[in-house]
């Protein structure tokens, strides 16, 4: 079989995707890339939120037998007056045999839970699949892979059973002429009635290099996919259809077609790299049971159109002075949402609900332009810089919706960083934001606001024999300041002010003991602000600190670590000029830290902390908190 015709065949047939896919570019009856074999568990206590993470990747190969294993868990209790969990389960094994080089078969197991105990829209929601399918090989680097199978698919309390079916099919890095071709595609049938999935897939990317420097990748994407949901019906839809549930579909549908340039060494000093593109989406939302006896414009379902265009340009520069980027970025998004009409509707409700719809209409301008550098003045100066302006329209067309608006953007960036010896670095840094919201109408001319940020940090590191510390000074002011505060008393200009001081630092008393120190210091003041005199009156003040000392006891298969958790948070009212003290919060905790590694393939790390609790010097508590985490490569 030649080139032209695999192609072909590749281009026509189905392909498939399996319930709750989350990465479109993996496939799941073709492995493309040998996984690796990995046992995580990860248990977090804090506060009263304990969490459960638990992970198994395992691939086995043996001769023509191929057998895959994946594993997710993920439980999440909230111990409070009204207790919640959350646990979700996903669970995926495809074992397949390889008769020759082009023909195999195999088996695919799927099952999803997914429990919660709060009262939501699908608190209660499970999927089990088991399809048999093909492995087709007709050239190398070109597979099919044909599959049906059988369906059990719970939602609130709803069992619907039915056939699966579909294929999928990869071109993965096949080599004509000068392009290297990438393509996936899928296709997937849910016929589970009463309900229906679908998912339609299509992704092609061709890269063709001119010369050495001289890259144009074109890329083109399509996705459908169909989702049928259970929700409760309302009393009246559920007296005339005599149903408990009603079902809506929502269909999303997507199209992406981006063209890349990349020139590289232009005049033996730059790269510039060139992209564009062009997105349109369409969702549809779709209700299968209608009672014509709801006098409600919410009767009618919706659409949403959405076009958006992206234009990008990246410049590089480098020499052995000066390193630059330079980047541009134009987008343009359209958003326009309608009502959808029925045999039967009211005119009158059709009409309120495209109003209400037709508030949803918009469309947004962004323009970006930044650009970052570095000049190296000798071996031990190097300054930093980075600037970046963003400006953002949002205009909406209806003249009911007042929420067209204007924000710009600025940040401005210096870092210097300076080495005096082989041990002492010290850094300066400084930063400047600049934020303006302006909305067009008077109507909420009220929320016109500017904020403005700057840091200005300083620091520096060591580097010795026996003791490695980081230290920085930070001293920050955020002052947000509204237009018409005078017009309207809920919008008052405000400061937020703060200096901060952290430490980590480490002193080795011998080659396997070691003190580890890490803690900051935070002060801030919050106030009025009248910036026309640029005067404040303070408001609140906050002083935090945290403190984490530790011994470490280093060895062959870890570290065993014993130490201190100390944090404190105190906030202060003002009357007129004098800080008066409003809440004490204290905790004090003795830790333990546990980290062993075994051969870089097993990896065990344990921390826990038991909390002595003062709040206001009255109210005393104690609480555990517990962090253990397990991973293994084999």
């Amino acid at each position: 079989m030649n080139k032209t015709a695999a192609i072909i065949i590749l281009l026509t047939i189905f392909v498939s995707s399996v319930f709750a896919q989350d990465q479109l570019d993996s496939l799941e009856y073709i492995q493309s890339t040998i996984p690796l074999n990995i046992l995580s568990s990860a248990f977090n206590k804090q506060l009263n939120t304990f969490n459960l993470n638990s992970a198994l990747n395992y691939y086995y190969k043996t001769g023509g037998l191929n057998f895959y294993l994946n594993e997710n868990y993920n439980s999440t209790y909230i111990r409070t007056f009204n207790a919640s969990s959350r646990d979700q389960h996903a669970l995926t094994a495809t074992s397949s045999f390889s008769i020759n080089p082009i023909f195999g078969f195999g088996l695919h197991l799927d099952n999803n839970i997914y429990s919660d105990s709060r009262q939501i829209d699908i608190n209660q929601a499970s999927m089990s699949a088991l399809s048999a399918f093909a492995q087709i090989n007709p050239v190398e680097k070109v597979s099919l892979s044909p599959f049906f199978g059988y369906e059990n698919n719970q939602q609130v309390g709803e069992s619907d059973n039915g056939y699966m079916y579909g294929a999928e099919g990869l071109l993965n890095n096949y080599s004509i002429s000068n392009f290297i071709l990438l393509s996936q595609l899928k296709f997937q049938n849910e016929d589970i009635s009463p309900r229906k999935n679908t998912l339609r897939y299509f992704n092609f990317e061709a890269t063709n290099s001119f010369e050495n420097n001289f890259l144009n990748v074109v890329n083109f994407q399509y996705l459908q996919n169909r989702k049928d949901f259970y929700f409760i019906a309302d009393s009246v839809t559920a007296s005339q259809f005599g149903i408990k549930n009603n079902i809506q579909s929502r269909t999303e549908t997507n199209n992406i077609l981006q063209d890349k340039l990349k020139l590289g060494n232009f005049l033996s000093l730059f790269t510039q790299n060139l992209s564009g593109m062009i997105s349109w989406r369409t969702i549809d939302r779709n209700t299968e049971y209608k009672s014509l006896k709801l006098m409600s414009p919410a009767i009618f379902d919706d659409q949403i159109n959405e076009l958006k265009i992206e234009l990008e340009s990246i410049t590089n520069f480098h020499s052995e002075l000066f390193d630059g980027n330079l980047r541009f970025n134009y987008s343009e998004r359209d958003e326009r949402h309608q009502a959808i009409n029925f045999p039967g509707s009211n005119p009158v409700f059709l009409q309120e609900r495209q109003s209400q719809e037709n508030l949803k209409n918009n469309v947004s301008k962004q323009m970006t332009l930044s650009f970052i550098g570095s000049v190296n003045f000798s071996p031990s100066d190097k300054l930093n810089f980075s600037l970046f302006q963003n400006k953002l329209s949002y205009d909406t067309p209806s003249p009911l919706n007042y929420d067209d608006r204007d924000e710009l953007l600025s940040i401005a960036r210096l870092n210097y960083i300076k080495t005096l010896n082989p041990f002492f670095d010290i850094f300066i840094n400084l930063e400047g934001t600049y934020n303006q919201i302006v909305y067009i109408y008077s109507e909420e001319s009220s929320n016109n606001n500017i904020n403005r940020i700057l840091n200005l940090t300083t620091g520096g590191t060591y580097n010795g024999k026996n003791v490695t510390s980081t230290n920085s000074f930070e001293v920050s002011a955020n002052y947000t300041v509204y237009n018409f505060e005078d017009i309207n008393p809920n919008y008052r200009s405000f400061s937020f002010r703060q200096f901060s001081a952290v430490d980590s630092s480490e002193i080795k008393l011998t080659r396997r003991v070691s003190i580890v120190h890490f803690g900051y210091v935070k002060l801030s003041e919050q106030g009025d602000l009248k910036w026309a005199t640029f005067s404040t009156h303070p408001t609140r003040y906050l002083k935090e600190i945290y403190s984490e000392p530790k011994l470490v006891f280093k060895n062959f298969f870890g570290s065993i670590a014993l130490g201190l958790r100390f944090y404190s948070l105190s906030t202060y009212n003002y009357q007129g000029l004098l800080k008066v003290l409003d809440t004490k919060y204290v905790s004090t905790a003795p830790l333990t830290e546990i980290s062993v590694l075994m051969n870089n393939t097993l990896t065990v790390n344990l921390l826990g902390w038991y909390e002595f609790i003062v709040i206001n010097r009255i109210s005393q508590k104690q609480q555990a908190n517990l962090s253990l985490s397990m991973n293994w490569n084999f």
